[in-house]
Formats: structure tokens, C-alpha cells, sequence
């Protein structure tokens, strides 16, 4: 299984663990990871535009590398210290597992990607508000409500399918971090560089900051509600769907 997985670990900055040999490595920005794949040699067109887009540079990259090697069945991908696994380790505080770095030990290869035919996703968030509230408490409305504008004139989405996910009081949480089949992720990874691209020409504003990333967020709302339209289709009872795992040094160590 090992020999022909496709998985991914995306990371901005060195990190003091050890992670799975059978993980490719992807540095954004100016990030060079000792072994893997570094943006700001391989793709200098996207790797510095990690600070306004951040991991989904990335997710660009990787899918142009997908697509050129014609790779089948199922991807996955995890951020430095943010994982979903099939056996969550540590202990859930709020709507993530935190866990200490020396916890990694005890996970498993299989427990990034299970039986290699099964999606693993992050699971639904449920918040007091709705999306577009939860997002305006840290960030700017408008620019979330016109990047789903921009994905409704992509074609991307439905007005009502806008309006029902912005209604709605859940979500998926950082949905990059998956294990999900190659087609899923080209599609959707696809959808979101076109409605980028158009929101960017029409509709972007520089914000300084947290805000800076302003277009990222965005782009992990739509993906969130792309992803759990595959996950409807497949059927959730067919999935593993649990709380991301969060490395922290405050995180338990039991």
C-alpha cells in the first residue's frame, strides 16, 4: 500500500517531529523541506503566494502533478501538525483532538488511509451562528458573500446551494485535510482555482494582517461545502468522518 500511495503533508516552516516516509513533503513560500518538494524551486510561480492564498498553493501544485502523471484511486493530505485520521489520538477540546507531538508514535500508517478505498474526512462543525456569521466574527462578510457570488457565475454552484450553506450552522473544518479519491479532489480543486482567478479580477481587496489570507478562508468555505457534496453522494455512513487531530506541545501526552 505504501509503495503506491499518494499523500501529501503541507508545511511553511520546519517542524521538530518526525512524519511517515511514505508522505511527500510539499514546502510553500520559501520553505525547503529536507526531502520533498519545495514551491519556490519546483513552482516559484505559486510558492509565495502562500501568504495570501496559503495552503492552497499548494493544492494547485499538486494537482497539476496528479494530472500530469495521470495518478488513480485515492490522495490524501495533512498540514505539518493537522491530521484525520481513522483512530483520532489525544483529546478532544472543543471540536478538534489535541494531542503532543510524541503521541505520533503510536499512529499506525493505515490510520491516514485506512483501507486505501475509503474516503477520511474532517468532521462536521456545528457553530452558534451561521457560516457567513461565523466568518464575519474574524473576518469581512463582503468578501466571502462575493467569492460566492464569483462561484455562482463559474458555474461552480447553485444560488440556492449558496444560500442554503451560508444559512447553515455547520461546516467542514479544513477541509484540505483528507483522504479522498483523485477525481474528487481534481474536480474540486479545479472549481476553486476558477472561482480565485475571477474573484481575484473582480473582487479582491489587500487586507493587512490575519485578513491577509482573506482569499484562503474563502476558499476553504466553498471547498468545505464541495466536499460535503461528495461526501452526500457517497454517502456518509460509507465514510470515516471524524475531529481533526491537532499536534500542540500543550496537547495530552496520554
Amino acid at each position: 500500500m505504501e509503495q503506491n500511495i499518494h499523500f501529501y503533508c503541507i508545511a511553511h516552516a520546519p517542524y521538530a517531529w518526525q512524519l511517515p516516509d511514505f508522505m511527500t513533503m510539499i514546502g510553500t513560500g520559501s520553505h525547503v523541506p529536507e526531502k520533498g518538494i519545495a514551491m519556490s524551486r519546483s513552482y516559484p510561480e505559486l510558492a509565495m503566494k502562500n501568504r495570501y492564498l496559503g495552503e492552497y498553493v499548494a493544492l494547485y501544485a499538486i494537482r497539476r502533478m496528479l494530472i500530469e502523471s495521470q495518478a488513480e484511486g485515492f490522495v490524501g493530505f495533512c498540514h505539518y501538525r493537522r491530521f484525520a485520521l481513522t483512530q483520532p489520538i489525544g483529546e478532544l477540546r472543543g471540536f478538534n483532538y489535541h494531542a503532543h507531538p510524541d503521541l505520533l508514535a503510536r499512529v499506525l500508517p493505515e490510520h491516514f488511509y485506512g483501507d486505501g478505498k475509503t474516503p477520511i474526512i474532517p468532521a462536521m462543525v456545528t457553530f452558534q451562528g451561521s457560516v457567513l456569521r461565523q466568518y464575519a466574527a474574524n473576518g469581512i462578510a463582503r468578501d466571502l458573500l462575493l467569492y460566492f457570488g464569483a462561484a455562482i457565475d463559474c458555474g461552480v454552484i447553485t444560488d440556492q446551494e449558496a444560500s442554503d450553506f451560508l444559512s447553515q450552522n455547520a461546516f467542514i473544518t479544513a477541509p484540505t485535510v483528507a483522504y479522498i479519491p483523485i477525481e474528487w479532489f481534481i474536480e474540486i480543486v479545479g472549481a476553486l482555482e476558477k472561482v480565485m482567478a475571477r474573484f481575484y479580477r473582480y473582487h479582491y481587496i489587500e487586507r493587512e494582517g490575519y485578513l491577509e489570507r482573506s482569499m484562503a478562508f474563502c476558499c476553504e468555505r466553498l471547498q468545505a461545502l464541495l466536499l460535503a457534496k461528495k461526501a452526500d453522494a457517497w454517502g456518509w455512513d460509507k465514510l470515516v468522518s471524524n475531529p481533526l487531530v491537532l499536534l500542540s506541545e500543550q496537547g495530552t501526552r496520554s
